[in-house]
């Protein structure tokens, strides 16, 4: 496992596609989501909304603890889940640097 903090970005500013909160995601958005990624998918979706969840492109870095903990998930279950995001084009990881949000590809 790796602990240490990786940059958390996004393709283009999260506010084009939601309100003024960092918690909140418009419903055509949840739809989106929904329609990329199937239910018994739960761990990508899980993944997926706890990182839009967050603050981007700014000094918000999580370590990978600390999103296993908020997401429940176990190491092995969130290394799929990021992989399987980042090979169908919703997020791009770059190991040990950072993970962007692909906004322009959920919203598709």
């Amino acid at each position: 496992m790796n602990n240490r903090a990786i940059a958390l970005l996004s393709d283009v500013d999260k506010s084009s596609y939601n309100e003024k909160n960092f918690y909140q995601i418009s419903p055509l958005m949840f739809q989106k989501i929904n329609e990329k990624i199937p239910g018994k998918n739960g761990n990508q979706r899980t993944l997926l909304l706890y990182l839009i969840f967050q603050q981007q492109n700014g000094d918000f870095h999580p370590a990978e603890a600390t999103i296993l903990q908020a997401c429940n998930m176990v190491h092995s279950r969130y290394s799929d889940a990021r992989k399987a995001l980042h090979d169908s084009g919703l997020i791009t990881y770059i190991q040990n640097v950072s993970i962007t949000i692909n906004y322009k590809k959920i919203m598709e």
